[in-house]
């Protein structure tokens, strides 16, 4: 069984039709077929149920294409590493971020980055800290953003920044001009919080568990936009980073009266060696 079969079984079992794998591939439908024929009888088993207008994978096929996904990923992984120990001025970094990071701590990074690299190109997914270690162990990522509080043994981390935590209000909101909030005030507003494996959501629980409060939440999301739109409508308030509150107009950032700030690294597997691209990347964030 060889990588060319493996791609090929792949597209039919992803498109789910001959003629689509065949239209995608740029091949004749007949050389899909007699792909397919030819890994069947190589491996002894059916992998596709032809019996009904649109194929499905039988039982043996799941299976195999469980294995083929593997492969392929490793092999296009070990692709682009090798690209990159040929030559720096290509590549791209995958990492992930919060989307508050994502929107106001990154992109002038990446611009800047990039006018050094300019082939260099970047794959950016938005997770907290979980989804974040979750791609890295799944190698979909090759580095993430993480809360310094989750630390994992098997994870290497640069530290990144120290972002003040506030509290957001709209900026005709009643503690607007509030030059501090205490957390028992905190306690007793309408919440807008991010989803529940987001640090910021554990942390406006946690402070209404201390001091025996039940929340309020009248919005759950995890829709940066939305909650945004929805504090400067009074909907609610937020916690939120200070650069997101500073660089958005009609929200005013209130700090705590015991300030609290969420420590930040950017982290990748022990176990993997960065692509030249990616480690470029690192040293230039920590040059920064």
């Amino acid at each position: 069984m060889d990588t060319k079969k493996l791609r090929l079984f792949d597209v039919v079992a992803r498109l789910g039709s001959f003629s689509q794998a065949a239209t995608k591939l740029h091949i004749a439908q007949s050389a899909v077929s007699i792909g397919i024929k030819n890994l069947e009888q190589q491996l002894g088993l059916q992998l596709f149920d032809r019996s009904e207008r649109q194929i499905r994978l039988t039982p043996e096929g799941e299976r195999l294409w469980q294995h083929a996904q593997t492969v392929l990923k490793q092999l296009a992984a070990a692709e682009r590493d090798m690209a990159d120990m040929q030559n720096l001025a290509a590549g791209t970094v995958r990492f992930s971020t919060t989307a508050m990071l994502g929107s106001y701590f990154f992109p002038e990074y990446i611009q800047a980055f990039s006018q050094q690299y300019p082939e260099i190109d970047f794959q950016v997914v938005s997770e907290g800290t979980e989804g974040a270690i979750a791609l890295l162990r799944s190698g979909e990522i090759d580095m993430g953003v993480i809360n310094i509080q989750k630390m994992e043994n098997d994870l290497l981390t640069l530290p990144l920044c120290e972002q003040p935590i506030v509290v957001c209000v709209s900026e005709n909101h009643p503690l607007a001009g509030c030059d501090q909030i205490t957390e028992v005030q905190f306690c007793h507003l309408p919440l807008i919080v991010y989803k529940q494996n987001y640090y910021l959501h554990q942390l406006a629980m946690a402070l209404h568990q201390q001091h025996a409060q039940v929340p309020e939440v009248v919005l759950e999301t995890d829709l940066l936009g939305m909650i945004i739109t929805m504090v400067k409508q009074n909907f609610g308030v937020a916690l939120g980073l200070k650069v997101m509150a500073d660089a958005e107009a009609g929200i005013v950032g209130i700090p705590f009266q015991h300030p609290k700030k969420l420590p930040l690294v950017i982290a990748c597997r022990k176990a993997q060696r960065l692509s030249l691209a990616n480690q470029a990347f690192l040293d230039f964030l920590a040059q920064s």
